[in-house]
């Protein structure tokens, strides 16, 4: 086995694998540092799977950095998605914005309104922004006024439905949904009070847009 030497950009010097050799899938650190080279130093087996597609930036901590690769260039082009969750926790969540005195605000938000922030990271969740001093987080860190998409709970990874980047949207409860003026925040209560146990979110999305639509059931 054969060393490259670093290049003049200081590109980090890797193992060479022989292109009669599988790609080293039991291997990230090994895979990483290949994705790193120079499109003209892979190897052929590399450079074939790869074809057209770009590299993205590769975390460190990754398990699986073809993955990466596959997932960042297949999430352009619009996606469909819909999640699951319990409506009770929801409502609850809800109900913590709702009541809140003080509420975070997202990025490019000028004005603090009840909202829940739906989130993509350590699986992906519905939470409360509102702000109570008196919130305790459990064990694990985690506040009381999360609530985890049913099959996508902590330590899940959600690329495979909602692309490779983590993200946080923000979804107003107290705008109008309709021309009733009914809200989403109405919306819950109602379903809860009418026995609905699910609330779905689904989503449209490209690199551009989002689309949300709300279902209970």
């Amino acid at each position: 086995m054969t060393k490259h030497a670093p290049t003049a950009d200081n590109t980090p010097a890797v193992s060479a694998i022989p292109d009669s050799v599988e790609a080293p899938m039991d291997h990230p650190e090994q895979v990483r540092q290949l994705l790193a080279l120079p499109a003209e130093q892979r190897p052929d087996w590399l450079s074939k799977y790869l074809g057209d597609m770009t590299i993205p930036p590769i975390s460190d901590t990754s398990t699986n950095p073809l993955l990466d690769v596959v997932i960042a260039n297949t999430a352009y082009g619009q996606k469909n998605c819909t999640l699951v969750f319990p409506l009770a926790k929801v409502l609850a969540t809800a109900e913590h914005a709702a009541a809140a005195d003080e509420h975070k605000r997202g990025y490019e938000e000028t004005e603090a309104a009840p909202r829940l922030w739906w989130v993509k990271d350590d699986g992906t969740y519905l939470m409360s922004n509102g702000q109570d001093p008196t919130d305790t987080r459990d064990d694990d860190g985690r506040l009381p006024t999360v609530v985890h998409a049913e099959g996508w709970g902590p330590g899940t990874d959600a690329r495979s439905v909602l692309g490779g980047d983590d993200f946080r949207e923000s979804i107003d409860l107290t705008t109008p949904l309709a021309d009733d003026n009914s809200t989403l925040l109405d919306m819950l209560r109602k379903a809860a009070a009418d026995g609905a146990t699910r609330f779905k979110l689904k989503a449209a999305f490209d690199d551009h847009y989002m689309n949300l639509t709300y279902i209970t059931e």
